[in-house]
């Protein structure tokens, strides 16, 4: 701009149907910063929801997308999110790799489909806390088997109380053993030799561990194998 080299081409702006810019935010940003006044191709009435497939693959990630859509806390939420899509969509297959990715696109989608997960945010940092569960496992997870069984509020408090405090527990009640798998886990996390941190285990783990406390299993051990599918979730008699 400074050089008069800015050129008009297609990539220029785009408001949507609401007047928020939704393209364009580096430009503008350029275009303060030289302190200049420069042409650019300007689009309006565009579709609020193409904002979250543009530019993809550069700069804006799903938390930038959440951020600008007005989210909160963008970087968990958009976490747990994307694994409530892998839960619903890659049951059976691995959470990782290439093949595991998760476009901004469906991370809006889902988030619109699932509204109430933004409310688990600071409970995954709760649970997190007192378990060492990963935190968007510890939200996806405890916003999984709470959609699962809404009608049942009472005993579904009695459950995450369990797994935070794990106080008076039977040695064999699954709360206090999904508790040691984390605790075993955290040791291994932090020893010389590090285990890698699997969201999917984590998930997997709780979602086995309710399971078996909703239909009254004591558990003698709980444990994962990669190629476990992702139990669904025991609804609540």
């Amino acid at each position: 701009m400074h050089r008069g080299e800015w050129l008009v081409t297609h990539q220029g702006i785009a408001f949507d149907t609401r007047g928020v810019l939704v393209d364009g935010q580096h430009r503008l940003a350029a275009v303060v910063e030289a302190d200049l006044t420069v042409e650019m191709t300007v689009f309006t009435e565009v579709e609020p929801d193409t904002f979250d497939v543009l530019d993809t693959g550069k700069k804006r990630n799903a938390a930038d997308v959440l951020a600008i859509e007005g989210e909160k806390s963008t970087t968990l939420l958009a976490a747990m999110v994307r694994t409530v899509w892998q839960y619903q969509n890659r049951p059976d297959q691995s959470w990782s790799g290439g093949a595991a990715g998760v476009t901004n696109h469906q991370i809006v989608k889902t988030l619109e489909a699932n509204p109430a997960l933004r409310d688990y945010v600071a409970f995954a940092d709760r649970v997190a806390s007192e378990t060492g569960m990963i935190k968007s496992a510890a939200g996806a997870a405890a916003y999984l088997v709470d959609q699962a069984n809404v009608r049942k509020k009472t005993r579904m408090g009695e459950w995450h109380d369990g797994v935070i405090d794990g106080a008076g527990l039977d040695k064999t009640d699954p709360r206090l053993m999904f508790r040691k798998a984390m605790f075993a886990m955290a040791r291994k996390q932090a020893g010389v030799v590090q285990r890698r941190r699997d969201t999917r285990e984590h998930v997997v783990l709780y979602l086995r561990a309710f399971n078996a406390w909703a239909t009254d299993e004591p558990l003698a051990q709980l444990r994962y194998a990669p190629r476990d599918p992702a139990p669904t979730v025991t609804k609540l008699g």
